[in-house]
């Protein structure tokens, strides 16, 4: 039997229990009994058996296994957690090979904290410590001590901020600019074009455009290095919807390499206009600023 890890991302981030999640995780394998497993559909998905997973901790809903690509595939698992902290998922045997998937364990929020240097106690009234008088002296003193210091920091970066704020504003009308190229470039892609040649464009103009985004060589970086680059320019600090969005940037990519190296694969009907509007959707996500309402 043969055993490996996989990329996982937890859908939402934060889980708490009760809540529905989805853990989705991407491996590359060549095994021709998964190719064969998941071909036998004609959607290119297939439902997986839940017996290895089961456990009070959580109840499963369903494990699914797609292609996203040539030797490419997805696995999803869709489950409700009832206990809080480190959730571990035993290792799960895909049906008829001899493929053993190794899960990272995931974190489980809970509503209520157990902490116990949270709880509040009521103390006994403390006597003066003060003569009458003097503590409006020393608050007026303290308020004049902390304006003088305001004053001050203000006057030491206010340089500094104007740098800053100048900063800001280039950052952001080279942003804009990137972003509208990218939609125009996006849109001229002529139908009369090759399905081999679209997909190379696609990747370019998407490569050019998450660079100067993130400012990240990620014209340099193959389809299975984009997530890798997403995490360390992001640090895992950005919005759920974003990462999400960058995801489907990451499958798009998948699908494109299929399409540009598996020979005579040609797009689906419609599926060249479909990638292209979900692409520049993307994009739409990535350049709203965090806490904007999502449309």
């Amino acid at each position: 039997m043969a055993s490996f890890s996989v990329q996982q991302i937890l859908i939402p981030k934060k889980v708490y229990i009760g809540d529905q999640a989805e853990l989705r995780c991407t491996f590359n394998n060549p095994n021709t009994e998964l190719k064969q497993l998941v071909n036998k559909e004609s959607n290119g998905q297939t439902e997986l058996s839940l017996v290895s997973l089961e456990s009070s901790d959580y109840d499963i809903k369903s494990v699914t296994l797609s292609s996203v690509g040539v030797d490419y595939y997805q696995l999803s698992v869709n489950f409700i957690p009832w206990k809080t902290g480190e959730l571990q998922f035993p290792p799960l045997t895909i049906d008829g090979t001899d493929l053993i998937i190794e899960f990272h364990p995931v974190q489980i929020v809970s509503l209520v904290s157990t902490d116990s240097n949270n709880a509040t106690t009521l103390r006994d009234t403390a006597s003066p410590l003060l003569l009458p008088g003097t503590t409006y002296k020393l608050y007026g003193a303290l308020t004049a001590l902390i304006i003088i210091l305001i004053i001050l920091i203000r006057i030491i970066i206010k340089r500094k901020n104007i740098q800053f704020f100048l900063e800001t504003k280039r950052l952001q009308r080279k942003y804009k600019k990137n972003k509208k190229q990218t939609i125009r470039a996006l849109r001229q892609i002529s139908d009369e074009t090759s399905d081999s040649e679209t997909a190379a464009l696609i990747q370019k103009i998407m490569r050019n455009y998450l660079e100067v985004r993130f400012d990240y060589p990620f014209t340099n970086a193959t389809t299975s290095e984009l997530m890798k680059g997403w995490q360390k320019v992001t640090g895992g600090l950005l919005s759920d919807s974003k990462e999400e969005a960058f995801c489907d940037i990451t499958a798009c990519f998948i699908r494109t390499d299929f399409i540009r190296y598996s020979k005579g694969t040609q797009f689906n009907a419609n599926e060249k206009s479909e990638l292209i509007q979900k692409l520049i959707g993307r994009i739409e996500i990535l350049e709203k600023e965090e806490g904007e309402n999502n449309a």
